[in-house]
């Protein structure tokens, strides 16, 4: 007989990693302030701002300290702004096609309640 033994996950060790476990845990609290810039909560109960610079060329940014000793590197606060802006689009584009099909279904049975 074959056993195997439950082996658990290792924890988030990359900072896009962490990203993922900050959205996660803690996605509902990042706020979108407008054009690329997001209130990200942090760890110990404040908040980072996070530019995206989805409207420039200039580079991402993130007030937190971690982004301040390695600005070439992406922090968990900007991995996980990228994820909320990833699935805020997302579920926008999904409810405007649910409205347009909605609209089409209207006109097409509107067309049909005419013809009789």
């Amino acid at each position: 007989m074959v056993t195997t033994k439950f082996t658990p996950a290792p924890p988030a060790t990359t900072r896009e990693q962490r990203g993922l476990a900050l959205y996660r845990s803690r996605g509902a609290g990042i706020i979108h302030e407008g054009r690329g810039v997001y209130s990200v909560p942090g760890r110990s109960g404040g908040s980072y701002t996070v530019n995206l610079s989805v409207f420039t060329d200039e580079p991402e940014t993130c007030s937190c300290p971690d982004h301040a000793r390695h600005p070439e590197l992406t922090c968990k606060h900007l991995a996980a702004a990228s994820i909320y802006r990833a699935k805020s689009r997302a579920k926008a584009r999904r409810e405007q096609h649910q409205r347009a099909a909605s609209r089409a279904a209207r006109a097409s049975l509107a067309g049909l309640a005419a013809a009789l």
